[in-house]
């Protein structure tokens, strides 16, 4: 081992050397785009076969394509180069005053809850990038819609998207006094069947939790049913029915008595919320994204 030259460096360099060929689509293209001779881009990609010990292309005179362990390992040198193109686009942006533009979406409830104090913030330090925030409760597309960030809650379907954790919400049931009043608190877990709920989301049918140390189920049925988090919010004040609260939304009436907390003992599992952006993003996506994940640490989340 060189003491220069750990080998992994000339594995990294032949990784990128590789992922530019594939995106070139052949030795030759790849190697003008390099600034080096075909010779030399051979030489690294056949070290990379040699050390991983499968072939990861055939190639002839006339034709290139990429064998199973090629295509599965280009993805991991692919993401490789993107990350280093990101890192030193990041870099040259900080040398100078960032500017750019970012586009981020997130429900309107969260969104002005928890989220707007960061982008606010995040405005006096670079004043020059400009921000587009789209206050959206359902799940758009993000490509389609040209946004690089988005805010998530709950489960998240499998998607080629990376999701980062931004805050991890302590949740329980609640009711309003009235309601109590009108329908008696329920007593058991078995008892919340038969109460009424303000359903959130409508595809709501239940919801999991624990019990004494056991896993339960509860089904959850009402005469109420919105895709509005502040509209759920309004209408369990209202005394229409339990629901299940982020932390966020009981802590205050909680405090000033506008709301009960039913079955304490009952624990709801935490509302997770993500921060999902694509592979690659641009500079000042990263910025926004990377202040946005500090400032929910700093707050607790």
């Amino acid at each position: 081992m060189s003491p220069t030259q750990p080998p992994i460096l000339d594995e990294l360099r032949a990784m990128a050397i590789f992922a530019t060929v594939v995106r070139c689509g052949s030795f030759a293209a790849g190697a003008r785009a390099l600034g080096l001779t075909r010779a030399v881009v051979s030489h690294h990609v056949r070290s990379l076969e040699t050390k991983l010990g499968v072939p990861l292309a055939q190639r002839s005179t006339r034709s290139f394509s990429l064998t199973p362990a090629g295509d599965a390992f280009r993805v991991h040198c692919e993401r490789l180069l993107d990350e280093a193109h990101d890192g030193i686009r990041g870099m040259e942006l900080l040398r100078a005053e960032p500017r750019g533009e970012v586009r981020i979406t997130c429900s309107h409830h969260f969104g002005n809850k928890r989220i707007l104090p960061a982008p606010l913030d995040f405005r006096r330090r670079y004043p020059a990038i400009r921000l587009h925030v789209a206050m959206n409760d359902t799940n758009i597309d993000l490509v389609q819609q040209g946004i690089e960030l988005a805010v998530r809650a709950g489960p998240l379907a499998d998607s080629d998207l990376v999701a980062r954790r931004l805050v991890s919400e302590p949740t329980m049931l609640c009711a309003s006094p009235a309601y109590v009043r009108r329908h008696r608190a329920p007593a058991t877990v078995a008892d919340l069947a038969a109460h009424r709920w303000v359903v959130y989301p409508p595809t709501q049918r239940s919801l999991m939790g624990t019990h004494e140390g056991r896993p339960v189920e509860i089904a959850v049925q009402g005469d109420i049913v919105t895709d509005s988090a502040a509209s759920r919010l309004a209408f369990v004040l209202a005394g229409e029915g339990i629901a299940r609260l982020p932390a966020y939304d009981a802590a205050a009436p909680l405090a000033s008595g506008e709301l009960i907390r039913v079955l304490p003992e009952l624990e709801t599992a935490a509302l997770e919320i993500h921060l999902v952006h694509g592979r690659r993003i641009g500079p000042s996506a990263r910025l926004l994204r990377d202040f946005l994940l500090t400032a929910m640490q700093d707050s607790g989340g």
